[in-house]
């Protein structure tokens, strides 16, 4: 092994490039070694990409706040905060442009956001002692915002219509306490936000006219105080519609989403005996990424569909072996499955994977009982970078050393949920 003298002697830009591959656990423990790796490790360049976690705001002291400071950090996530300390944040912490506030939210806290003038993501999760009224007069602010998350919030016509402003918008995250968005409102600002390419959904029980008018070009009406010119076509890519009771989308509608690259249906109730299924494969010829989470079953009605899918996922959704067969004869490209939490298919057909899907490079089998027999067939994926075989306790040791050796340890496998590159601020 290299002498620790020596390490430290590498240059400085070889040692950064090392402790990037440290988890922030790790890294807190190369920082208490000495003065030289503390200010490595405090580097800015380590944690851009990091999102700190403040839970108590209060207990931190001016060392904690000047070592924030010199990692520059961007990125944070705050829960249940006074207004004296989001404020104090605010002024340790100006190159902030990502908050994420989990919290159920006070108005005067939603006010401490004032000073962050670089903030260009923002993400409320519980908005629900807050009238809409008083989070967009927040809000329009920020006219460089690009990503927007409002949850649990009920909405009204006039003060919805203000995103208008908000002419940067890239990613539009809107979900309602009563799972209704006005369609109008949503229709108007929709077709006035011309850099729009992500947009997730709450609808409710919003029926299947009242969501296909949402991408519908719409009246010339006025409701926004800075009125905004209205795009002739949107440009989505990636659409999420979550608690939906529709049961599907008019052709015009279609006709507006034909952008789309990714879907996804959450808590959707109505997939069984219906076509929206077979009508987004037909109709979304751009759509490589259908996910289809915590869903209805399901089971198509339409003979196999010509597609560009490469990206699968059906999470906590009850899937048949004829479903299956059917997925797999309409998108035999297959690169990545998600079947974690699913159920409704047997171990037969999880055999037959590399036969129906024989490109895949990524597989998700979390919560699925698996056999090393099974495991065993799975390795003859050529193709498979990535296994994820955690919540699995019915595999042995030799099950997977096995694996190991069949594929040359080139697969990397997933034993348990990763943190990625979310940390507590801990010192």
């Amino acid at each position: 092994m290299m002498p620790v003298i020596e390490f430290l002697q590498l240059p400085q830009e070889m040692l950064l490039q090392i402790l990037m591959y440290l988890s922030p656990a790790e890294k807190a423990a190369v920082r208490a070694t000495c003065t030289y790796l503390r200010t490595l490790v405090d580097h800015p360049s380590l944690w851009k990409n990091s999102t700190i976690i403040l839970k108590s705001i209060g207990t931190f002291n001016a060392k904690c706040w000047d070592t924030l400071q010199t990692r520059k950090i961007a990125s944070a996530e705050v829960n249940r905060v006074t207004l004296k300390q989001f404020k104090k944040m605010a002024s340790s912490l100006p190159d902030l442009v990502n908050v994420r506030m989990d919290s159920c939210l006070k108005e005067e806290v939603l006010q401490g956001l004032r000073p962050l003038v670089n903030l260009e993501q923002l993400h409320l999760t519980d908005c629900s002692n807050l009238s809409d009224q008083s989070i967009f007069s927040e809000i329009v602010l920020f006219r460089q915002l690009t990503h927007l998350t409002l949850c649990r919030v009920t909405f009204s016509v006039l003060p919805l219509t203000s995103i208008v402003l908000l002419q940067n918008l890239y990613s539009l995250t809107l979900h309602s306490k009563e799972g209704f968005v006005p369609e109008r409102a949503l229709q108007y600002i929709l077709f006035r936000l011309p850099k729009l390419r992500e947009l997730s959904l709450a609808i409710g029980n919003m029926n299947k006219w009242k969501l296909s008018l949402c991408f519908n070009m719409p009246d010339s009406f006025v409701y926004a105080a800075e009125e905004q010119p209205c795009i002739p076509r949107l440009q989505l890519e990636k659409l999420e519609l979550l608690n939906s009771g529709c049961a599907g989308l008019s052709a015009n509608a279609f006709d507006q989403l034909s952008t789309l690259q990714s879907v996804c249906l959450r808590h959707h109730k109505y997939l069984q005996n219906e076509d929206l299924i077979e009508m987004m494969l037909l109709k979304l010829s751009n759509l490589t990424e259908l996910k289809i989470e915590w869903a209805a079953p399901f089971k198509p009605i339409m003979e196999p569909i010509i597609s560009k899918l490469e990206k699968l996922s059906l999470v906590g959704t009850v899937i048949t072996n004829d479903t299956l067969t059917w997925l797999s004869e309409s998108a035999n490209k297959l690169r990545s499955l998600n079947l974690s939490f699913s159920s409704g298919y047997g171990e037969y057909m999880l055999k037959q994977l590399p036969c129906l899907f024989p490109e895949l490079q990524k597989l998700y089998l979390s919560n699925t009982r698996l056999t090393e027999e099974t495991l065993i067939v799975l390795a003859s994926l050529n193709s498979l970078q990535l296994l994820d075989i955690s919540n699995n306790h019915g595999l042995t040791p030799e099950a997977i050393l096995a694996f190991r050796n069949i594929t040359n340890n080139r697969v990397s496998l997933i034993f348990e949920k990763p943190m990625g590159s979310w940390y507590y601020c801990c010192y």
